[in-house]
């Protein structure tokens, strides 16, 4: 499979659903997700002149999730691990685990909801789409 196709069947069979499942039904249509690959966070994401944050250069591809709620164009980013651990069933939960909380702790600092407790539902093995799992 092409990193392409890799990279966009994660966001939208996985990343993008974990995202929704924090969100109330009418604030799911406002919610860009993007997932992106490189050494360094933002380069196709950020606006000229943005602040952005990066980890040492080591030699290792990561992914991000970047979320932007567009009604108050509010976002967040997060690293969620390297490309070539994320094919492995179990490194992907962990890391959708972690990036579950990353979301809610958004979520509760968020204009819109502000205070909340969100709960992101994050992924079983035996939840993963069938490619993922069996590396088709």
């Amino acid at each position: 499979m092409s990193r392409t196709s890799f990279m966009s069947r994660l966001r939208d069979q996985v990343i993008r659903q974990l995202v929704h499942s924090a969100l109330a039904e009418d604030e799911i249509p406002g919610i860009t997700v993007a997932v992106v690959a490189g050494t360094e966070h933002g380069s196709s994401l950020r606006e000229r002149g943005e602040p952005h944050w990066t980890f040492p250069d080591d030699g290792h591809e990561y992914v991000w999730v970047h979320a932007t709620y567009q009604p108050t164009n509010e976002a967040a980013q997060w690293r969620l691990g390297r490309s070539e651990d994320l094919h492995d069933p179990s490194e992907l939960v962990a890391a959708c685990q972690e990036l579950g909380s990353c979301v809610e702790d958004w979520l509760c600092e968020s204009s819109f909801a502000w205070g909340e407790l969100r709960h992101a539902r994050c992924p079983e093995i035996q939840e993963l789409p069938e490619w993922l799992v069996t590396g088709a």
